[in-house]
């Protein structure tokens, strides 16, 4: 589960400082922090993959889950499933 960051957290003050005296004063020093900052969050929202939600549930004692992996299909998958639909 993600953790929830604190509003008072250094790299939460560190975003706020840079995005108000940077980005919107002008100050070139805190535009850099800015940049260092900002840019892991961002490069990883762009190039991560997105974890989506299926299911919660509690279990039980004695109860026990299986979690499968599904392998993607390939590209000649795709296209013989395209083929057989249209």
């Amino acid at each position: 589960m993600a953790r929830k960051s604190s509003l008072f957290a250094p790299s939460a003050v560190l975003r706020q400082r840079s995005l108000q005296r940077g980005l919107l004063g002008g100050h070139r020093g805190w535009m850099a922090v800015g940049v260092l900052v900002w840019a892991p969050r961002v490069l990883k929202r762009l190039a991560g993959r997105n974890e989506e939600l299926i299911a919660t549930e509690r279990l039980l004692p004695g109860q026990s889950i299986q979690i499968d992996a599904v392998r993607p299909p390939t590209r000649s998958e795709l296209k013989a499933a395209k083929r057989a639909a249209g």
